[in-house]
């Protein structure tokens, strides 16, 4: 969450910081009509803040507005800057109307404040919807950090003489002019608006609103005008006057530093401590479950899965002998339930993850590692809603995918991310983004990169995956060693290895919106695929292998919420059945 604290902070100081200079400046300057303007301003820019989430929620071309936005907001920038440049100190503001005045300062006010506003209560929406409170507390937070900067410069402002005041605000006008125009180019190089758009966007990506550099930006649009201020000060500065001046600037930099130590310890709760020991409180325990019926059921081969029928063990981590298998007209055969809630589940080599969801005023979510006796051995919180997961064979590390907010601001301010985990001590291992990405023999990066559907091969170090940008969905080999990734093909989402390494079922997108996907089978040696013809539904999971020519996975049954696990050869040699009523998540224990 600490990417969606920055940038939120950075949209605040990019809203609120302009509207403090002007303020401070035109008050100074003696120009009644501006500051007007400006008050009423921010006023409406709370209702229009809703309005335009709204909007741009449900918009198509985020990037083509924010792009024009931006430059609309650069022109402001410019003229205030020359404005700030040219007025001699204490001239006031000449306005012929006053009423245009006024209605001319508050609509530029909104515009200001908007065009940033609106994506972080865009950003608090989904967050909101998903139950996210860590989401919600860095959002609030990052509000919260901005205002606070926002008070300190109109505080600071109305108590440095004219001089230092004037430093400042031309300093900060020069500074907001350079990152809006970065901004403005940036956001028309994303909407294809300049001639060789996506070779600019790419270069500007570290600096633009989002990059790992620009979004930290902003803090300077305070940091440097205040440095400025103090310099204009330190010249005039003797004797009574100089001690007046040092208390407000000790005072102005305390306060600074206050915020910066209320920033770092509400990144320091955001993000906490990843991973918790397994006698924490937030760890899960299974003592009460029936371990004499799941040991016995776990001495020959079994199925792992989510008990599904709303009943008492609803939710619950359940194992079952794989030759208690029923028919679709028959009861739930012999099984058992861990104590263990969970939204998805994978086992191997003795090792299992189970993504739970602690669902309250706020749903968090954590990853409970369990061993073979279901019971749970280690917990690590998660940055968002659980997605899919996966244990290599040996059951030596783990991948987990999750919806996090913050990562991806391109259509949405949620996206995917994949981590790699070390199954023994719960550390991560590497986030799939920060691996190097190749196709055709060329370096391969974008910045609305995701990652998802990750299965392994029997030695745990290769491993295949998902990967979607510019919508197009690819198949990537990854090697966990080496942090690389090499695209194979196009189309493939949720790949999953056949026992013997040589297959992948996975979804292929072939129909429309409405029933988009249908299950495929692809040959790894010649990379041509081939449909699984006993199944013909469009079905949203990740396939889980029976064995080498059968495949598991969950379909929902219709308008009712719960699901059922099915099965279906690979070689259309019967029809696709129910495998195990009431289930989902499947994980075959051989």
């Amino acid at each position: 969450m600490y990417d969606l604290l920055t940038r939120t902070i950075s949209q605040g100081l990019q809203a609120f910081l302009p509207i403090a200079f002007c303020l401070t400046w035109f008050r100074r300057a003696g120009a009644v009509d501006p500051v007007v303007g400006v008050t009423r301003g921010i006023v409406a820019a709370i209702p229009a803040t809703a309005l335009a989430a709204y909007w741009f929620q449900r918009n198509s071309y985020q990037a083509w507005w924010e792009a024009v936005l931006a430059t609309a907001a650069l022109a402001l920038a410019i003229w205030f800057a020359r404005r700030v440049f040219d007025e001699a100190q204490g001239k006031p503001f000449d306005g012929a109307h006053p009423h245009v005045y006024r209605l001319a300062f508050a609509l530029a006010a909104v515009l200001i404040i908007v065009r940033q506003t609106m994506e972080i209560a865009f950003a608090a929406t989904v967050a909101l919807q998903l139950g996210s409170q860590d989401a919600l507390l860095a959002i609030t937070g990052g509000v919260a950090a901005s205002l606070v900067v926002t008070a300190l410069s109109l505080i600071v402002g109305r108590r440095l003489p004219d001089r230092a005041l004037w430093t400042a605000t031309r300093v900060f006008a020069a500074l907001f002019v350079g990152q809006v125009a970065m901004y403005a180019f940036h956001e028309s190089a994303e909407a294809r608006l300049l001639p060789w758009s996506e070779v600019l966007h790419a270069a500007t990506e570290p600096y633009g609103p989002d990059g790992i550099y620009g979004r930290y930006f902003s803090g300077l649009l305070f940091v440097i005008p205040v440095a400025a201020a103090v310099v204009a000060l330190l010249p005039q500065s003797t004797g009574a006057d100089r001690q007046w001046r040092t208390a407000r600037v000790l005072k102005a930099v305390a306060g600074v530093a206050v915020l910066l130590a209320a920033g770092i310890a509400l990144t320091s709760v955001i993000n906490g401590d990843r991973t918790v020991s397994y006698a924490s409180p937030v760890a899960i325990a299974s003592k009460g479950a029936d371990v004499t019926a799941s040991a016995a059921i776990a001495r020959s081969p079994h199925l792992l899965f989510r008990h599904t029928m709303v009943d008492a063990n609803y939710s619950r981590l359940s194992v079952a002998s794989l030759d208690a298998e029923q028919p679709a007209d028959h009861a739930p055969g012999d099984r058992a339930a861990a104590e263990l809630t969970c939204e998805r589940i994978s086992y191997a080599g003795g090792h299992g993850i189970c993504l739970h969801a602690d669902h309250g005023l706020f749903t968090t979510y954590n990853a409970v590692l369990f061993d073979r006796t279901l019971e749970a051995t280690n917990t690590i919180k998660l940055d968002g809603r659980p997605s899919r997961t996966r244990v290599s064979p040996d059951g030596r590390v783990a991948a987990i995918t999750v919806f996090v907010a913050g990562e991806s601001y391109v259509g949405s301010p949620f996206s995917t991310k994949t981590t790699i985990l070390d199954m023994a001590t719960g550390d991560v291992l590497g986030d799939l983004e920060s691996f190097t990405t190749w196709r055709a023999g060329a370096r391969f990066k974008k910045a609305d990169f995701n990652f998802w559907g990750v299965t392994f091969a029997r030695d745990s170090n290769v491993f295949y995956a998902t990967l979607r940008t510019a919508g197009t969905t690819y198949l990537v080999r990854g090697d966990l060693g080496l942090r690389k990734l090499t695209v194979l093909r196009e189309n493939v989402e949720c790949p999953a290895l056949s026992p013997d390494n040589r297959l992948i079922a996975f979804k292929k997108r072939v129909g429309s919106e409405l029933e988009p996907w249908r299950f495929y089978v692809l040959d790894l040696a010649t990379l041509t695929d081939r449909p699984v013809a006993a199944e013909t539904r469009s079905i949203d999971d990740q396939i889980e292998w029976l064995d080498d020519d059968h495949i598991l996975y969950a379909v929902r049954r219709f308008q009712l919420s719960s699901l059922d696990v099915w099965v279906a050869p690979i070689d259309n040699s019967a029809p696709a059945r129910v495998f195990m009523p009431e289930a989902e998540s499947p994980i075959v224990a051989r």
